[in-house]
């Protein structure tokens, strides 16, 4: 029986359980069905209708397939491994996480071979996937129930306290405020849910989390291989937190003096590394805040190649990403303050402990990277109000001089609660500012700031995950993609993807509601969700492009941006099943994906992923 609120094409669509008949034209509007949408959020399991009930282990969340069902035609130049990572196991014995981001990792693998020589042999396609076995996750696994307080409030009850069970795909049942202190006052030692990211580098598969240490799994089966110390850079055992006082090493307590690695590393496209930060909160002195070591890898045995450290003051909270140049690496510090007591007291996790003025002005950090030519020292710049989350690219200017970046966030507002509307069953868009592309501008000679606004060509287009071309990440890029919610300035879930020209479209300011009809946009329908797209430039679907486009060398226009493929996960809500569009970027992205890979279930909804050339661990492109 559908909702009483909704329009007739989609009402008649639940009665009938099919896609409503809607064209590019009708969509982009915001229009999604609630139940739909917390259904992309329920656990990695077998359907119930499924002809193999064996299809996916409960146990490990196994599943090892040949992918059969394809629509259009596979690219013969698309080849390699995309890995992805997110959510996937929202609960343990019955019980619900308390937010979506608490919930267990789960890896997928989708492996493109070449075409073969013998056209008469089949191109195979495959499928695996896998939970990742964290430490906390086998304890819990075996208890069931939760032992440790994840980063967003799920957490262990008290003794006393049965929880009611009702399902891991129910929503869940909050315990009590004694329960709450009993189970979890002064546990610091938040759980490494593995959740956020994949990437593949330096013969290494890493899941990454970024109030933890990295896990790496095995680049061919997934399973989990343990705790990674990134080349000897991280410190296994230890929380990310030092004292930040003159103290002799024996008084410090064992367990402290570790850090925690960002989920959001960049590729540099130009030498081929990696470069990543790692952050520990120092807790007392003079340089009370965050102290973050930024390291460039090579992919050569993944070595450390140069390192920088630095203690930003003030600091509340590890940046979630940054950007990288060829000479800098930008670092914006939302406006969040740590409410301490209700956290250690184990009436709140650490993220809902986070109070948000989203009316205060906010710092970016500009630190030197590593390996620049030219070293100085960090500066910050105050900008007005907005909340960050992701960044595409950033770059100096030839012209100017200044540091360009842009990232998808909110415009200032009212909110105080800190990713508060991700909590309870599924992200409540009713409650979530509507996201945008921003293009922010700073001055390095004078330290200052120049502009921020909404990015041109993005007015309206409420849009998330914003990329480039992985070329062109350090560049000058004219176009940015993202997963689009609407091209009408609300706040809804993502059901398509747009191409917004961020250097040469409109600079037009639209009215709330007023559809943004220039932007190359394609959504697949109102029943359909899409995930976070990763772009795999065809000049790296071999190795020895690849090896070709990652030298010192690297000539400004050896490749279009358009010579490109996007990827992305979408969920098809009636036939409860995902499948992997796949976007020609020489091609406008309205004209839709020119191939379907259909899984054989559907996919949480997930976050991050990585596109690598084989299944050796080898280098990866990834947003």
């Amino acid at each position: 029986i559908p909702p009483p609120d909704l329009p007739p094409h989609l009402a008649e669509s639940v009665r009938s359980n099919k896609h409503p008949v809607e064209s590019q034209s009708d969509l982009g509007r915001g229009q999604y069905l609630l139940e739909d949408w917390r259904r992309a959020w329920h656990t990695y399991e077998t359907p119930a209708d499924s002809d193999n009930p064996n299809l996916i282990d409960p146990y490990d969340g196994f599943a090892e397939y040949a992918i059969d069902e394809i629509d259009g035609t596979l690219p013969a130049d698309l080849s390699g491994v995309l890995y992805r990572n997110g959510p996937g196991k929202f609960g343990v014995g019955g019980e619900r996480v308390s937010h979506v981001l608490d919930g267990d990792g789960l890896i997928i693998q989708i492996s493109i071979p070449p075409p073969p020589a013998d056209k008469s042999q089949e191109r195979k396609v495959t499928f695996r996937s896998r939970f990742v076995e964290t430490k906390e996750f086998v304890e819990e696994r075996e208890a069931d129930k939760f032992l440790y307080r994840g980063t967003f409030g799920t957490g262990p009850r008290a003794t006393f306290d049965e929880p009611p069970r009702k399902g891991v795909n129910e929503d869940p049942s909050e315990p009590s405020l004694l329960s709450r202190v009993a189970g979890s006052a002064f546990k610091t030692d938040i759980k490494n849910n593995a959740n956020t990211q994949v990437i593949s580098f330096g013969g290494k598969v890493l899941a990454l989390f970024e109030a933890g240490l990295p896990y790496a799994v095995d680049p061919t089966t997934l399973e989990t291989i343990g705790e990674d110390d990134m080349g000897g850079t991280l410190s296994v055992g230890k929380l990310p937190v030092k004292i930040g006082l003159d103290i002799p090493q024996e008084y410090i307590p064992e367990n402290l003096g570790g850090a925690a690695h960002t989920a959001h590393p960049k590729m540099c496209p130009r030498t081929g590394r990696m470069v990543g930060w790692q952050w520990s909160q120092m807790m007392y002195g003079a340089e009370k805040g965050m102290e973050m070591t930024f390291t460039e890898w090579s992919s050569d045995g993944f070595e450390s190649v140069a390192s920088n450290t630095f203690t930003v003051a003030g600091c509340e909270l590890a940046p979630h990403d940054m950007v990288l140049t060829e000479s800098c690496i930008l670092l914006k510090v939302n406006s969040l303050s740590m409410e301490r007591t209700p956290f250690l007291l184990g009436l709140k996790g650490p993220a809902a402990s986070l109070k948000m003025d989203g009316r205060a002005p906010v710092k970016v950090f500009v630190f030197p990277r590593p390996t620049a030519s030219t070293q100085f020292e960090p500066y910050s710049v105050e900008v007005p109000a907005c909340f960050s989350i992701h960044f595409s690219h950033g770059y100096e200017d030839s012209d100017t001089g200044n540091i360009v970046s842009f990232f998808s966030g909110w415009p200032p507002s009212d909110s105080k609660e800190f990713l508060g509307a991700w909590g309870g069953f599924c992200p409540n868009f009713a409650d979530i500012p509507t996201t945008y592309i921003w293009r922010l501008e700073i001055d390095p000679s004078t330290k200052s700031f120049v502009s921020l606004d909404v990015a041109p060509g993005a007015s309206n287009v409420c849009a998330e995950h914003p990329l480039v071309n992985p070329n062109f990440a350090t560049r000058k890029a004219s176009y940015v993609y993202a997963v689009a919610s609407n091209i009408v300035g609300d706040a809804s879930a993502p059901c398509g993807y747009a191409k917004l020209c961020v250097e040469n479209g409109s600079q037009e300011s639209l009215s709330p509601g007023e559809a943004n009809t220039s932007v190359d946009a394609y959504f697949f329908g109102s029943r359909y969700f899409c995930g976070e797209p990763i772009i795999v430039p065809k000049t790296t679907c071999t190795a020895d492009h690849l090896r070709a486009n990652t030298n010192d060398n690297l000539d400004e226009n050896d490749s279009s941006e358009k010579e490109a493929y996007l990827l992305g996960l979408v969920k098809d809500a009636i036939r409860d099943r995902s499948y992997l569009a796949i976007f020609d970027l020489e091609r406008n992205l309205s004209e839709g994906p020119v191939c379907k890979l259909w899984l054989k279930t559907a996919i949480p909804h997930g976050l991050h992923g990585c596109f690598a050339e084989d299944e050796t661990a080898s280098r990866s492109v990834f947003c």
